[in-house]
């Protein structure tokens, strides 16, 4: 047997793997919990929002490291993504209101200008440097302006004298709650029941029975926010809560597998191993990167 081999260690128990997310996952909720009980300090929140969205934005670009060329690619769209944040801190503060889309625009613009100025630097690599330059602006849209979106919601209903601080905390409540429990009742539904693959080539430990547990989780989600503060969730009542609930799993699912993509492209199983059991921040938000745009232009539809 060679070294590498008799060094190698067995890979953990299905016991082992479910303690540590379920450490993680309370260790989270019990972060969530703490920053709504303070909803009232808006910048505090957005800080919270901020760390999570620059930490999932540098796990990205951490994916692309294999190509050394692309090390000045992977940085701009570090630096977008700080700067995009402190942007978005600075005017919540002042404005106390949700940052305008021109900011999304800008930080698109930045990514598109920026990649090619980048490209003027060195010898031109063929279709390699064309994947540089729509990885970084990949980027930018899928860590940066995809999660940008929480904040929106954040700022969902204009501020008055009677409506102050974060005017949608509930809303996000709502997002998250939907969003996280669709992926908890895929996991524990799938790791007890789970027989039949889902999409192997893509993500191997996802079944149809979690596909199942997912839905159960949103809608469970969703009835008992409904329930517990409906004024608060409004413009959505029972009828959009319901419609809701499937479309953000369904949104779920399709986030967690296109996070799944991403690291079969580079080989590696997690994006980092920042939270035991679950993985990396990407890892923890991903689902959250698709759902939040479209809870949002949902949102944005029925409220008019």
């Amino acid at each position: 047997m060679s070294d590498s081999a008799a060094a190698a260690k067995p890979p953990p128990s299905k016991r082992r793997v479910f303690a540590s997310r379920l450490f993680s996952t309370l260790l989270l909720w019990t972060l969530l919990v703490t920053a709504f009980l303070n909803w009232k300090n808006a910048w505090l929140i957005v800080v919270v929002t901020g760390f999570f969205g620059v930490a999932g934005a540098v796990e990205y670009y951490r994916l692309l490291k294999t190509d050394p060329q692309a090390r000045s690619f992977n940085i701009l769209g570090c630096i977008i993504c700080l700067v995009y944040w402190g942007v978005v801190l600075w005017w919540t503060t002042k404005k106390n209101e949700a940052p305008p889309l021109e900011f999304d625009l800008a930080a698109l613009t930045a990514g598109v200008h920026g990649s090619f100025l980048l490209c003027y630097r060195q010898q031109l690599a063929g279709a390699l440097t064309l994947q540089r330059i729509f990885n970084t602006v990949f980027g930018v849209v899928y860590t940066v302006i995809f999660f940008g979106f929480i904040i929106r919601l954040m700022y969902f209903w204009p501020v008055t004298a009677e409506n102050q601080g974060i005017t949608g905390i509930f809303l996000v409540l709502f997002l998250i709650a939907v969003t996280k429990f669709s992926d908890m009742g895929a996991y524990l539904i799938g790791v007890v029941f789970g027989k039949h693959k889902m999409i192997p080539h893509i993500s191997p430990g996802k079944s149809w029975e979690g596909f199942v547990g997912a839905f159960i989780g949103s809608f469970g989600a969703a009835a008992f926010l409904l329930w517990w503060k409906p004024a608060e969730l409004a413009p959505i009542n029972w009828l959009h809560g319901m419609i809701l609930a499937p479309v953000l799993c369904a949104t779920a699912i399709t986030g967690d597998l296109a996070e799944s993509v991403l690291k079969r492209c580079v080989a590696i199983k997690d994006s980092g191993k920042t939270l035991p059991g679950i993985g990396g921040i990407l890892d923890l938000t991903d689902s959250l990167l698709f759902t939040a745009p479209v809870f949002y232009f949902y949102l944005s539809a029925i409220a008019r």
